[in-house]
């Protein structure tokens, strides 16, 4: 089930993001385990599962790309609009499948991560852990919804 996951999810990304931007996106299957072992504690839609794993990859390869951008380096230039278009693409993918209160959720971590890393700190960031909390709070709140009805 989690290849198929994995496979699914690519292929719903490669058609959404702009052959224009030429990113091919990929995580290894060690990188999306992180999300994968999230996604099996939760009881999501299939369709849901795929949406997280592709938010995870985006922001994922994101911060890869930005970590990659080191004063001199060849690819300077490309490492930083990849990852600048890739955030965008985030947002607009979120949108468009619906994950605005993620995005919410999400976004001050991120703008933290994006200081930090223009500070010169490239600690590793852990999108896996910032999707489980919400998953986490969003089930609390479905639970105090039903108890109140």
């Amino acid at each position: 089930m989690n290849r198929q996951l994995i496979e699914d999810t690519f292929r719903l990304l490669q058609t959404e993001m702009s052959p224009i931007a030429g990113i091919q996106l990929y995580l290894s299957p060690a990188e999306c385990e992180q999300l994968l072992a999230v996604l099996e504690r939760h009881d999501l839609e299939y369709d849901r599962k795929v949406h997280l794993l592709g938010i995870y990859t985006i922001l994922t390869v994101a911060a890869q790309r930005h970590m990659e951008c080191v004063p001199h380096h060849p690819e300077l230039t490309r490492n930083i609009l990849d990852g600048d278009y890739l955030y965008s693409f985030y947002l607009q993918f979120a949108v468009k499948c619906r994950e605005l209160d993620l995005v919410a959720y999400l976004a001050p971590s991120i703008k933290k991560l994006q200081i930090r890393r223009s500070n010169g700190d490239f600690t590793e960031q852990n999108p896996a852990a910032g999707i489980e909390e919400f998953l986490l709070q969003e089930r609390s709140q479905r639970s105090r919804t039903s108890k109140a009805i």
